[in-house]
């Protein structure tokens, strides 16, 4: 038998869990918090080892969160990230796609250019969405002020 194939109710709630939010991200403590909220007895290790399974069957993306968390999403069809890249918004964390005809000219450039094949399921651009800078309170971005004293400039 391979390897998590045996199907638990936990493991089905959880994958059900995942697929009514797929366009939402998860860490696993989100995840158990959310499922024990639904009464679901479950704990965080199982959690783990199944959202690991879940991503090496490319049933869900994993990626790392921009307060270093990693983060799970459910996705119907994962070579679907494979020609686009995605944006994270520093702010919220949410991950957008990027169906760019710019990025696209940009991945070939690097490739043609300097012989760099940009892989778009990894790359994430970083910055902050338009509903957070909608919000206010923006906090400065680094390189508005950016000064010859700043450590991040050496």
């Amino acid at each position: 038998m391979m390897r998590g194939a045996y199907n638990t109710r936990q493991k089905r709630e959880l994958l059900s869990f995942l697929k009514e939010r797929s366009m939402q991200h998860f860490s696993v403590d989100e995840v158990v918090f959310e499922l024990q909220d639904r009464g679901e007895r479950i704990g965080r290790s199982t959690v783990y080892r199944y959202l690991e399974l879940l991503a090496e069957q490319g049933v869900v993306r994993k990626y790392q969160g921009v307060q270093g968390i990693t983060q799970y999403q459910h996705v119907e069809d994962a070579s679907g990230c494979d020609d686009h890249f995605h944006m994270m918004c520093s702010r919220c964390g949410n991950l957008l796609h990027v169906d760019c005809g710019l990025m696209r000219v940009m991945s070939e450039h690097l490739m043609k250019e300097h012989g760099f094949r940009l892989d778009p399921r990894d790359t994430i651009l970083v910055g902050v969405c338009e509903k957070c800078r909608a919000e206010g309170g923006e906090a400065v971005e680094h390189g508005a002020d950016c000064h010859e004293g700043c450590h991040h400039c050496v």
